[in-house]
């Protein structure tokens, strides 16, 4: 177990102690994929049934986990994750609508001095966005932004997660060629890597599939698979599909690894063809 795990697992055993001792809902910071996913593992371990993991909307990236004595019901948990999740919008003026990006946003919060584990999600509109953040530094946030020269026009103010106006997810779409679908295929491609250097971010925990780390190259993706990597972005494996003439059907094959590589569309050269899209 490395150093970073433990921490994680410490102040999560911390967080249960205090919600059993104390009888109250307590909460973590936003978690990245790593972190959610060793939480997850011990929980399961621990056949912890009273929690929940919440980022102000359904479908969020950026998540916290709530735990809450399990006497509490619906009603109480749901009250106070009004106060524990909050959301600063921000909405432009005519003349600089469509003006800023997710780095904007970001990077101006990031300028209050709090670590980025205090910020959640941030949802950018054409007109406003709406960047989610723990409750307590909420009003601190807002306060700040207000003061700051490319939101001195705009109007500011904090508001219930449940005001959020989702957008629908956009993405960047582009084709690849591998080999096969095993992991350190698919991401050296989609990340645009040397394969020692994928082999690497394996190594080194930085390699998602569905939120859970996988640290096995010879892991085979499959079609509606979401691969995260650390640095690089989050991926969503689309179909497998083919935009050569000659293109071939090949049915199941057994890699070196033991596994089972699933029927796929092949060109000439043997290469599977893959319709990958990148969260923008």
């Amino acid at each position: 177990m490395q150093n970073e795990e433990k921490l994680v697992i410490a102040k999560l055993m911390d967080k249960i102690k205090i919600c059993k001792t104390r009888n109250k809902i307590v909460n973590t910071e936003f978690l990245t994929i790593y972190e959610k996913d060793v939480i997850q593992k011990e929980l399961n371990k621990l056949k912890v049934k009273n929690y929940l993991f919440f980022g102000g909307y359904e479908g969020s990236e950026g998540q916290i986990l709530v735990i809450y004595p399990e006497k509490f019901d619906k009603e109480i948990i749901d009250k106070n994750l009004c106060n524990i999740i909050k959301a600063i919008n921000i909405k432009l003026p005519k003349e600089l609508e469509g003006k800023y990006n997710h780095r904007d946003y970001l990077g101006c919060v990031m300028k209050t001095g709090l670590n980025r584990n205090r910020i959640g999600d941030i949802i950018v509109h054409k007109d406003e966005a709406y960047i989610i953040v723990l409750g307590e530094n909420s009003l601190y946030i807002a306060n700040f932004l207000k003061d700051i020269v490319k939101f001195s026009k705009s109007q500011i103010e904090v508001v219930d997660f449940k005001d959020i106006k989702i957008k629908e997810q956009e993405f960047e779409e582009t084709k690849i060629s591998v080999s096969s679908m095993r992991i350190d295929n698919v991401v050296s491609e989609i990340a645009r890597l040397s394969r020692n250097k994928t082999t690497e971010l394996l190594m080194q925990e930085k390699v998602f599939i569905n939120s859970k780390l996988e640290m096995k190259a010879s892991k085979v993706i499959k079609e509606g698979d979401i691969i995260a990597v650390r640095g690089k972005g989050k991926f969503l494996i689309g179909n497998i599909v083919g935009d050569n003439k000659n293109l071939t059907q090949h049915s199941n094959r057994r890699l070196q690894s033991g596994t089972t590589e699933p029927c796929c569309v092949r060109n000439k050269k043997g290469k599977v063809i893959v319709l990958v899209k990148k969260y923008k």
